[in-house]
């Protein structure tokens, strides 16, 4: 057991900081991620998907805009699409997620204003399905759907503008929100302190507003009174909610009662960008496939929920060639080739090709890399220590795949610390390609099928 003199012994002083081991190349640390594939949520830039190149997939950018963005002069959007990984076997380290969090972050920036041409009123959402099987059934699927709305602020952005656009806030409190809306129209104190009477008139004003709309009343109360706070919404109503509960209702929470209220906060549509679809599908047997896709069908084209009826919801699901072949005959079985062809001749009119990149994509990428790490903005632009024929190898030999090659030119800069290199080319980074082999995107486990269930003991699908 730990003594009591160790127990309270104050914490101890920050170790004093090593010499900057990069700074002979201009850097400030080792510009490049150490893992092969963007870590969301990660607090490094190098590995959470914001440096971003935005010319690196302008091809891919503009056919997700004509799929799936409304605008002025292209309302009629499909209402499904793929992205569909062709440079990998298991679809990592391409740079789907990296792209899918940079189209959510250029839409929430303004609501989709900008890319839509001022026409629509829009939010993204990023989803990320858990692995090892969480993720099976289609109300688990609608659980990570509202979890993700939540914590993204989308939920929150609603409610901001229900509160703003309600009786309770003057203009003059308006005018005084800012950019940093969280802070403002999101926090009740500071709504307080200029008048407002958040617990009892702005509240009851929400709810009977949200009520009018068609949102239930379970849903309607937590929403008015905590929907401005992703932690507050957590709390008092995600965190209360069992499986049971989420089970019976959890749906129509989301493709129902959602998009009722985010129709009445004014928002023309909603795009759900759902990631590594593979977590949900490998590990699902032939029911819950052809269930889920069945679910898919109902709550988002052609049944009675809000969501179908309006067509709120635009979906992208990111898939790569094994997930195709395991979703197809339930694809098909139930369908969905109406909406979003997944196979066949009419595949490519509803899907993103991501294609490995092309040798002269290589310098440019890597200088948004190096400039987030330059000692001096004097400096950004610049290669150094690297020469363009080092990154344009370092791209070829990881077969034109982004993650894999920034890892591989992470470890090349290591090597040039420990040897007192100035400059590395080509040769340099085939040295180490050679004795160290690249690092490989974590392994996404493409399980046998699972057998058909038996007995569906909890009558859930």
């Amino acid at each position: 057991m730990t003594d009591s003199e160790s127990l309270f012994r104050r914490a101890p002083a920050a170790a004093p900081l090593a010499p900057n081991a990069y700074e002979r190349f201009g850097l400030t640390q080792n510009p490049f991620p150490d893992k092969p594939s963007v870590v969301p949520g990660s607090n490094d830039p190098r590995l959470n998907g914001s440096i971003y190149w935005a010319d690196l997939r302008q091809q891919e950018q503009q056919t997700f805009e004509r799929l799936l963005v409304p605008a002025a002069d292209r309302a009629d959007v499909r209402p499904m699409a793929f992205l569909m990984d062709y440079a990998t076997r298991r679809g990592r380290g391409i740079g789907k997620t990296a792209f899918l969090a940079y189209q959510t972050r250029r839409i929430m920036a303004d609501l989709g204003n900008d890319i839509s041409g001022g026409a629509y009123l829009l939010f993204a959402a990023h989803i990320l399905p858990p692995g090892e099987g969480r993720c099976r059934k289609f109300w688990q699927f609608a659980h990570v759907l509202m979890d993700a709305l939540n914590e993204q602020y989308v939920i929150a952005s609603a409610l901001w503008r229900l509160r703003a656009f309600s009786s309770c806030v003057p203009d003059s409190v308006r005018k005084e929100v800012g950019d940093d809306v969280a802070s403002t129209l999101g926090n009740d104190s500071w709504l307080e302190k200029r008048g407002v009477n958040v617990d009892f008139e702005l509240a009851s004003v929400l709810e009977r507003t949200l009520r009018e709309a068609g949102v239930d009343d379970e849903v309607a109360g937590p929403l008015a009174r905590s929907g401005h706070s992703p932690e507050l919404f957590r709390r008092d109503f995600l965190g209360r909610q069992t499986d049971y509960r989420w089970r019976q209702e959890g749906t129509n929470w989301v493709f129902d009662h959602l998009v009722r209220a985010f129709r009445a906060a004014e928002f023309s549509g909603g795009l759900l960008l759902v990631d590594e679809v593979e977590k949900i599908v490998v590990h699902q047997n032939t029911k819950e496939r052809r269930m889920f896709v069945e679910d898919l069908r109902y709550f988002l084209m052609d049944g009675p929920s809000q969501s179908a009826r309006s067509g709120f919801y635009k979906v992208l699901f990111t898939i790569h060639p094994y997930v195709q072949e395991l979703l197809a005959p339930h694809w098909s079985a139930a369908g969905m080739d109406r909406f979003c062809a997944l196979s066949g001749d009419l595949e490519s009119e509803h899907t993103i090709y991501f294609e490995p990149l092309k040798a002269e994509m290589a310098v440019p990428l890597v200088k948004e890399y190096l400039d987030e790490s330059r000692l001096s903005s004097d400096q950004r632009g610049g290669l150094e220590p690297f020469d363009g024929d080092a990154l344009i190898e370092a791209l070829r030999l990881t077969g034109g795949v982004p993650g894999p090659m920034l890892a591989l030119l992470r470890r090349v800069l290591e090597h040039a610390v420990a040897q007192n290199q100035t400059r590395i080319g080509a040769e340099d980074v085939r040295r180490v390609f050679g004795t160290e082999p690249p690092l490989e995107p974590e392994d996404t486990r493409e399980e046998e099928q699972l057998p058909d269930a038996q007995v569906d003991l909890l009558g859930d699908g």
